[in-house]
């Protein structure tokens, strides 16, 4: 089923930090084994020298990338093909010819550009099986409701997804401070399962609700116009606000995963949540500041603008919004016949709006 490898777009941030900070720790410093490795202060060290300890393999990065490569593509494939008689008929019948080696060799390099990306960014495992499914879950959505594919055949595809690219990394690549365990304060409020899944059930309501006012106002009609093949509209007729938040579960556990638990468990951005570490933000004098420090602090730059926590909670957010809408138009677009690039933008669209609310009310919650 080349037609439908995962086209999973992950960009890279900065936001990751293993500076280590002597009031979280009560270990004597003499105690602690000193790394061979120069000296350098965090900002200037490489995204990957800080999320990815010495100790967690002794295989050279530039292998354990090649493996990652590898394992990827090679699961996908592997389970695509034991998949074929669940998921690749159904998946079959409403793509469109793609046999071409251009096409082929498209997705390939599209495919490495991802895993390179996903790879230098420092995400998880978890980071990256939340963005997947936040990345994917729009395609397969579409082909529920308006081509009636059955609702298991896209959960398997759309797990074969996920799976690809989180189990290599799950291998290969150690836990990002947020998703330690830990007894650090921000951990605790994190992980704790109860916060979660508030979190989550939070996060399928606004999708759910952003969702079912697009079906029942300007959706089908674009539908329609843009989609040629499109089978039926019984699916966008006869959704609900229930049966929508019950269907996007999944989107709640992967947008608390890639949102909520990074942004709150961090160690570099702990926000409020610590009691230990005074607010970030400093006090703005606006009568004795320039005209270029106002501007600066209006847009949340600079000293005197937005925490650290809102500013990793941005950048998130801006790579989720773009990985969702480009994912889903682009993966349309190319493989579900009988679409115009209008009609998949206007329904990725729908999913980038979702994620981008769903992200301002995980900024109030997260305040609270």
């Amino acid at each position: 089923m080349a037609s439908h490898v995962p086209f999973l777009a992950v960009r890279p941030n900065e936001q990751f930090s293993t500076e280590i900070n002597a009031r979280e720790f009560a270990t004597p410093f003499n105690s602690i084994t000193t790394s061979s490795a120069p000296n350098m202060d965090s900002s200037e060290a490489p995204i990957l020298s800080r999320v990815t300890p010495a100790s967690a393999s002794r295989i050279p990065a530039a292998l354990r990338f090649v493996l990652v490569c590898f394992s990827s593509f090679a699961l996908s494939a592997l389970l695509y093909t034991l998949s074929v008689d669940w998921a690749g008929y159904e998946l079959a019948a409403v793509s469109r010819d793609f046999t071409g080696q251009w096409q082929t060799g498209m997705v390939v390099a599209r495919k490495m550009t991802e895993l390179s990306v996903a790879w230098y960014a420092g995400y998880d495992w978890k980071d990256l099986a939340g963005l997947a499914c936040l990345s994917n879950l729009p395609y397969y959505f579409l082909l529920h409701i308006f081509y009636d594919l059955h609702l298991s055949a896209c959960f398997i595809a759309l797990s074969i997804d996920i799976s690809s690219i989180a189990i290599p990394f799950a291998l290969l690549r150690p836990l990002i401070h947020a998703h330690e365990p830990g007894k650090t304060a921000n951990q605790q409020v994190a992980q704790d399962p109860y916060i979660f899944g508030l979190m989550a059930l939070f996060g399928s309501a606004i999708y759910a609700v952003t969702i079912y006012s697009s079906l029942y106002t300007w959706l089908p009609v674009h539908i329609v116009t843009h989609f040629e093949e499109v089978r039926s509209l019984h699916g966008a007729h006869d959704a609900s606000v229930m049966l929508l938040l019950g269907t996007l579960i999944p989107v709640g556990w992967a947008t608390s995963q890639f949102l909520f638990t990074p942004v709150v468990g961090s160690r570099g951005n702990p926000g409020l949540t610590d009691p230990k570490i005074h607010p970030e933000k400093v006090n703005f004098d606006p009568e004795g500041a320039t005209l270029g420090e106002t501007l600066a602090y209006n847009l949340g730059l600079g000293a005197h603008g937005f925490p650290k926590r809102a500013e990793v909670l941005a950048k998130r957010t801006a790579v989720l919004v773009a990985c969702s809408v480009t994912t889903t138009t682009v993966r349309t677009v190319m493989t579900v016949a009988g679409t115009e690039p209008l009609g998949a933008i206007g329904w990725a669209s729908v999913w980038g709006v979702a994620g981008a609310l769903t992200s301002v009310a995980y900024a109030w919650a997260e305040n609270e």
